[in-house]
């Protein structure tokens, strides 16, 4: 690791930086709040077509690594690019799906026009939707289940519909990668099904998913690639070769003993403590 992260002002384009072979590349990415890092140094490389888990302790960086990735914060230092190129060339291929706590859900809106809202990238902020946009707005709608509720205010929703209303605003921008911050958070079970289905759906059409996820014991029946956080990039790689005791302690430290042996064994079922803490 190196002592001091790379100088912000490097062109990423230069010196073959950009990957074209990956769909997310980032290098020396370091993120300051107040002075103090919430990411430092932090080198990843996405394959295309992959759902990757991003997880790591409170206060690990993990959002801040996506608001970094879509320039909703500045970067100390450090280079990305999506497809080979940076996000601003891009970002017409990407999706994202916030926090659901960080949304107004008072806005007098209804469900159909935030799903719309993930049109204004192509149509620009002066051309109105039209029939077109409707329709691909509903079937966005009736591919997360709640078509019927098009037209109710979101106020009026429960988290799981509103958690499935941002998922369908990002679906209709048909994008190649999306950026999912805690999706499954907060929602009732057959919510967080629908939304792993659809998500293993966009990843098996060759779309690649990067979701900040916070239950570790699903992280190996949800995802097939993993980015492990705590500041510091911890490991990253296929589920099955970084998903290990030893990484997690690296991350949670004594944290790692509220996991289960079962999460190790490729299964949920009935589990006994696995204290990690020595």
């Amino acid at each position: 690791m190196r002592a001091e992260p790379a100088a912000a002002g490097r062109d990423p384009l230069a010196n073959g930086l950009h990957e074209p072979g990956l769909a997310l590349h980032i290098e020396d990415l370091t993120v300051s709040y107040h002075g103090k890092p919430a990411l430092w140094d932090i080198d990843i490389n996405l394959p295309p077509g992959v759902m990757a888990a991003i997880v790591g302790p409170n206060g690990a960086g993990k959002s801040t690594l996506i608001k970094a990735v879509i320039d909703l914060v500045k970067p100390v230092a450090g280079h990305v690019c999506i497809h080979g190129r940076p996000y601003r060339e891009q970002r017409r291929r990407v999706g994202y799906v916030p926090q659901r706590t960080t949304v107004d859900w008072d806005f007098p809106t209804t469900a159909l026009d935030v799903v719309m809202m993930g049109l204004y990238g192509q149509l620009g902020w002066l051309r109105r939707p039209g029939r077109r946009e409707r329709e691909r707005a509903m079937a966005a709608l009736a591919e997360v289940g709640i078509a019927d509720l098009a037209k109710r205010q979101i106020s009026q929703l429960s988290g799981g519909q509103q958690q499935r209303v941002f998922l369908a605003r990002a679906l209709v921008q048909q994008a190649d990668i999306y950026f999912l911050d805690e999706p499954m958070a907060g929602v009732d079970a057959t919510t967080e099904r629908t939304v792993v289905d659809l998500l293993h759906k966009l990843r098996d059409a060759g779309k690649t998913l990067v979701v900040v996820h916070h239950d570790l014991q699903t992280v190996q029946d949800y995802f097939n690639w993993i980015v492990i956080l705590n500041v510091r990039l911890i490991a990253q790689g296929p589920v099955r070769e970084v998903y290990t005791p030893e990484n997690l302690h690296k991350a949670y430290g004594g944290q790692a003993a509220l996991l289960q042996r079962g999460s190790f064994t490729g299964g949920r079922g009935p589990h006994a403590p696995m204290d990690l803490s020595s």
